[in-house]
């Protein structure tokens, strides 16, 4: 696996692998993340401080979300209109 971006491109070129592929692939990543980013936010700071710990819940209720959510809104748009 490579990630995503220029570099995997430039793996796909060098070993004349499918470049619409990766290029494909690449951007589909990228708008998954838009989603699994605060889902993975989410679950993980769960996990880590502990299922029904009352502290686990407030530090979980403390992720401005929205915020999360602004920001890659403002990346998203700056990527498809550059």
């Amino acid at each position: 696996a490579s990630p995503g971006g220029s570099y995997s491109n430039w793996w796909c070129s060098l070993f004349n692998a499918d470049l619409a592929l990766s290029v494909a692939m690449t951007s589909v990543s990228t708008i998954l993340s838009i989603g699994l980013l605060p889902a993975n936010l989410l679950l993980y700071s769960h996990l880590a401080y502990g299922q029904g710990d009352p502290q686990a819940d407030s530090l979980v209720g403390a992720i401005d979300f929205g915020a999360l959510f602004i920001s890659l809104g403002v990346v998203m748009c700056a990527i498809l209109t550059g």
